[in-house]
């Protein structure tokens, strides 16, 4: 049988009823769907069935027609610019960007509309004046952006502009609030010349250097929850005071120029290919707000952060504007500005007064002045996939984010998918507890009983020779063993069937530089499903029936992540079927932030959904803590090569690192990579026309000025 789709049905409680039966509501129920019946049935007959998508009637309507196409529909490739990164740009250049090497392969790709809804009937546009957005969750409801995750600037993103921002169909790094951009010879100081007259919202004054720096002391607070932080600081001293301060971080050239420069964890500037990433849309962080409206309360006192030892008075005034931010909301330049929550329920954002900013300037080619069609937007929260389901279907919802099985029978209904233009997501599973570098907390973390990270050199340079017993160790063959059990073939047929692709190594892409060409061959004998493998990897790592390796999945949902529990369902019956006992336990994505980071993923596992990173953002920061604080893996050759690639200015040799890097995480499994895919909302036509946009910043909604309306009247 193939994965059941909902029956067409228009009545809200009625879908929510008949989904609650659901294996979406009912995970378990999933073993006895398509997945884990291709599995069930190749135990039972040694031998390969026919997929899914061979099974069953041959005859679909005209509504299912209309809908396959809509979710074949591919999106474009990820960015072209990665070979190298930017070293400086200057408004007016068209968005091409200096010091980048053209990849002939990967020409940018034009705007692409939905496939039309063939004999579908006409649908009668409606006049709408909030534009109602179903989303997963916001993972943190705060208007403090210190105390959220990256991740809640799904909230804030329409509010902000940045200094750098993101072409919409070729997804290039593009002049935004500044007109240009350069870095120096080491890439360790950038500087940024502002666009001049941009206002912030509420006449809170007029955009300056200031405010960035404003920003910047924002986002390094000692008790941020961001990493951002780090960019700039680099470290801390054991009080919590930074190892560069902003007089270090930040130089002011004048009110409209001014230098950031970039440090390691040991506080000395360093080599940052990914500052463009940093001071862009696609980190969210740096959006700048308004340093006025910060200092409109609490006296004249400079006031970011106050320790304990701090004078009443300090403490006073930082309540004082934390109350006025809780109350008022960052006072940004976007296209839309704050007007309000709904406690644990929803963001509300009205269309900034006036003429935007942008309409005012020169813009690079293929940019469109913000221009939003809605007077309003309400982001509301629905962690669960049915309600956001039915209230689309109910009107009650003008997009959602769904996962992919709801999106095609959405389609079916009549809904229309906007894909994001790149294939900016991707997916792949950590394994918890390595902590093998001789880091202190990594030697108080480490547990050799985790069945992955049982290794005899724990705490020593690990060998490289991949042929080695003590490479090919007891935690090796369970880290093969767990990816060889995973079909990933099916599972890319059910989950994105024509919009996806296989990943080989976590956060690489073939457009990225460091990229082996060797990897997708190597794939059919290292990673490619093979069960019966797996047992017998298990059984020679001293696992059997009655002492199975054990697992808990830590799944979660979060903004543009709705197939993830889904997703992490099959696995584990995957995993089952190879005799691994798996827990699954349901948690916010900020618990499970909160574990990694202090280490304390011992015997789980856990998803990432994340987007097209710059290679140095998504491995040097995303896998260890020698530059970031998410300590997903640790070893000592991993810690310092990390180091060499931070500093490594030549352009060659980071090429040569970032590739010895990947082909470590192959050989070594130190994931288990999935996909890669684009980004889909669902919306009704007859509220929202089309929306294009790139998929490839964090909140992944962005552009949402972009968002256009089907009623023209």
């Amino acid at each position: 049988m193939g994965l059941q789709f909902y029956p067409t049905l228009v009545d809200k409680e009625a879908i929510e009823e008949r989904m609650a039966h659901h294996w979406l509501t009912k995970p378990k129920m999933l073993i006895y769907g398509s997945l884990s019946l291709l599995l069930l049935l190749a135990v039972a007959c040694g031998a390969a069935e026919e997929s899914p998508a061979d099974t069953g009637s041959t005859t679909e309507t005209a509504a299912e027609q209309a809908a396959q196409e809509q979710m074949q529909q591919p999106a474009g490739p990820p960015p072209a610019a990665q070979r190298q990164p930017s070293t400086g740009m200057a408004g007016g250049e068209g968005g091409s960007t200096q010091g980048t090497e053209p990849m002939a392969e990967q020409s940018a790709p034009a705007p692409t509309a939905a496939p039309a809804m063939s004999d579908a009937p006409a649908v009668a546009a409606k006049n709408v004046t909030r534009l109602e957005f179903a989303i997963t969750s916001a993972n943190n409801e705060t208007n403090r952006p210190w105390k959220g995750s990256r991740q809640a600037y799904v909230q804030y993103d329409p509010t902000l502009d940045y200094a750098i921002g993101i072409h919409p169909t070729t997804s290039e790094w593009v002049p935004e609030l500044a007109s240009k951009w350069e870095a120096n010879d080491d890439l360790s100081e950038w500087t940024f010349w502002l666009r001049e007259g941009i206002q912030f919202h509420n006449d809170w004054g007029e955009l300056t250097a200031d405010d960035f720096l404003h920003t910047a002391q924002i986002l390094t607070r000692p008790d941020t929850r961001l990493g951002t932080w780090r960019y700039f600081v680099g470290g801390r001293n054991d009080d919590g005071s930074p190892l560069a301060g902003p007089d270090k971080y930040f130089t002011k050239i004048d009110d409209y120029t001014f230098t950031v420069t970039f440090h390691g964890k040991d506080g000395n500037p360093t080599t940052t290919f990914d500052a463009e990433f940093v001071m862009s849309n696609a980190s969210s962080e740096m959006g700048p707000w308004s340093k006025k409206f910060w200092n409109s309360v609490g006296g004249s006192e400079e006031v970011y952060f106050c320790g304990e030892t701090a004078p009443a008075s300090c403490t006073a005034t930082l309540e004082a504007r934390e109350a006025l931010l809780d109350e008022e909301g960052m006072q940004g330049t976007g296209s839309y500005q704050y007007m309000g929550r709904e406690p644990a329920l929803a963001f509300i954002m009205e269309k900034t007064p006036g003429t935007h900013w942008t309409h005012n300037v020169d813009l690079p080619d293929g940019v469109l002045p913000d221009d939003p069609d809605f007077q309003e937007i309400r982001l509301y929260w629905t962690p669960e996939d049915a309600s956001r389901y039915a209230a689309l279907l109910a009107g009650e919802a003008h997009l959602a984010d769904l996962p992919l099985d709801l999106q095609k029978d959405a389609a079916e209904n009549g809904m229309r998918l906007f894909r994001s233009q790149f294939t900016s997501n991707n997916f792949f599973v950590f394994f918890g507890g390595m902590y093998l570098s001789d880091d202190p907390k990594d030697v108080a973390a480490y547990d050799p009983s985790v069945p992955w990270a049982e290794t005899p050199w724990a705490g020593q340079e690990p060998v490289q020779d991949r042929n080695s017993p003590q490479f090919q160790n007891n935690g090796w063959k369970v880290r093969r063993a767990m990816n060889k059990a995973i079909n990933r073939e099916e599972l890319l047929d059910v989950l994105y069937k024509g919009i996806g692709e296989l990943m080989y190594v976590g956060y690489y892409h073939p457009s990225h530089y460091g990229w082996d060409d060797t990897w997708p061959d190597r794939y059919e004998t290292e990673y490619k499903y093979n069960p019966d493998e797996a047992r017998q990897l298990l059984a020679e790592a001293g696992y059997d029936e009655s002492n199975p390796v054990k697992v808990t999945v830590q799944s979660y949902v979060s903004p543009g992540e709705a197939e993830l529990p889904q997703a992490m369902e099959a696995i584990a019956t995957y995993w089952q079927n190879v005799g691994i006992e798996v827990d699954i336990e349901d948690l916010s994505a900020s618990q499970v932030r909160e574990r990694y980071r202090g280490r304390e993923m011992q015997n789980r596992v856990w998803p990432n959904i994340i987007i097209y990173f710059p290679l140095e953002y998504g491995n040097l920061t995303g896998f260890t803590s020698t530059f970031g604080s998410s300590s997903h893996y640790q070893d000592n050759w991993v810690n310092r090569v990390a180091s060499d690639w931070r500093n490594a200015t030549d352009f060659d040799e980071r090429d040569r690192i970032a590739r010895e890097w990947g082909n470590w995480a192959f050989d070594n499994y130190m994931t288990m990579p999935l996909f890669w895919f684009p980004h889909t909302v669902v919306g009704d036509p007859a509220v929202v026309e089309s929306w294009i946009y790139p998929g490839s910043t964090v909140p992944r909604n962005g552009h949402m000025h972009a968002v256009k309306a089907a009623y023209k009247g």
